[in-house]
């Protein structure tokens, strides 16, 4: 779904899609459900470029990523040919979850098209019992500024750190 129209001048947690067909529906704009798909590719990809992927998560750290809230504010249609620009930030990081949220704007106009937000938990890969955010992940993220994360460590400020990771 990502096209390599990414151009070095923008911000590593940011990348292009140009919309196709596929992703449009009967009336012309980008169906509904495409945008977590194009979320899932953009965070994928910024990952990726920090030489972090999936298969870290799960064969390195051993950890399974689960999506517990998962929702899109839709603010203008896209449509085909359309050059959009998908910004993802972490905006809290707890002990046991992640939150990414994606900004999603008309590449060369900066008009916003939706706002959307992934909420992660984490299993243990071997024991599918829930568990920490894996550590690599953590310090990634903390160590990059365009995530937006303060800087701070990774904890959960509503609990003290005893019983459940979440």
């Amino acid at each position: 779904m990502l096209t390599g129209e990414d151009s070095p001048a923008l911000p590593g947690n940011t990348r292009h899609v140009r919309v196709r067909m596929h992703h449009t529906d009967l009336l012309g704009a980008v169906y509904h459900g495409t945008y977590f798909d194009l979320f899932e590719n953009a965070r994928t990809e910024v990952f990726r470029a920090l030489a972090y992927t999936y298969r870290t998560c799960t064969e390195e750290e051993g950890r399974l990523m689960i999506i517990v809230r998962a929702v899109c504010d839709y603010q203008r249609p896209a449509r085909m040919d359309d050059l959009l620009a998908i910004a993802v930030t972490v905006p809290e990081m707890t002990r046991a979850r992640l939150t990414f949220t994606y900004d999603v704007r008309m590449a060369e106009s900066g008009q916003p098209v939706a706002h959307g937000e992934n909420v992660f938990a984490f299993l243990d890969a071997r024991t599918n019992r829930p568990t920490s955010v894996p550590p690599r992940l953590a310090a990634l993220i903390r160590a990059t500024p365009s995530f937006g994360l303060p800087g701070r460590p990774a904890r959960d400020s509503r609990r003290s750190g005893a019983g459940s990771p979440d």
